[in-house]
């Protein structure tokens, strides 16, 4: 099991999700930047020059969080399947005494079937930040261990990329290497009504 340098084993201390501009500049932050200054990642400007965020890579793109909303990275095991939901909901796994919904962000976002489990493939257990109390905690399936990285303001590039599937902020570009921002609300909304029947869905657009 790998656990990253700051989770708590039993949850996270509550933690905004953001990737920040540093200090004041006379241009117009992009999307990527206002929503990172909207949560906070940066810390108050000028301050905080970077950011510990987990790089988590995916089938096509990379998986980009915070490392405080990240609680635990475990080893793959098969998640118990619920019935009549989309391919891209895996199950559900046993972790803290908690039953995680386990998904393939990746097909979900991609609309495609999910690969195939190959042996690198990690379950990335992640703070819902919503005031769920079924769902506090989501499980996205990552195809290998995630790495830490210090994200600098300069180094996080919106791509500008309007064309956003459910559940995702934004795409961007880190370090040249495509990746995604998750909108952790919707998608907490989105899993808890495939998996139990609640918060229903009225909007599938991005």
């Amino acid at each position: 099991m790998v656990t990253t340098p700051t989770a708590k084993r039993g949850g996270v201390q509550p933690a905004g999700v953001t990737m920040t501009t540093a200090a004041k500049t006379t241009r117009e932050p992009s999307r990527s930047e206002a929503y990172a200054a909207s949560k906070g990642l940066n810390g108050t400007a000028g301050k905080i020059p970077s950011v510990h965020c987990m790089l988590a890579p995916l089938e096509h793109a990379a998986l980009l969080l915070p490392t405080q909303v990240v609680a635990e990275v475990v080893e793959y095991r098969p998640p118990e399947p619920i019935t009549a939901t989309p391919e891209w909901f895996l199950g559900q796994i046993d972790w803290e005494n908690r039953r995680i919904p386990v998904f393939s962000y990746s097909a979900l976002i991609q609309g495609t079937a999910p690969a195939a489990i190959a042996n690198r493939n990690r379950i990335m257990v992640v703070k819902s930040l919503t005031a769920s109390a079924r769902v506090s905690y989501l499980g996205f399936l990552v195809s290998d261990i995630p790495r830490l990285i210090n994200l600098l303001p300069d180094q996080l590039t919106n791509t500008g990329d309007e064309n956003k599937a459910l559940g995702v902020f934004c795409h961007v570009m880190v370090d040249g290497q495509r990746a995604v921002i998750p909108d952790l609300e919707r998608l907490t909304h989105l899993v808890t009504h495939v998996a139990y029947g609640a918060l229903p869905i009225t909007q599938v657009d991005g």
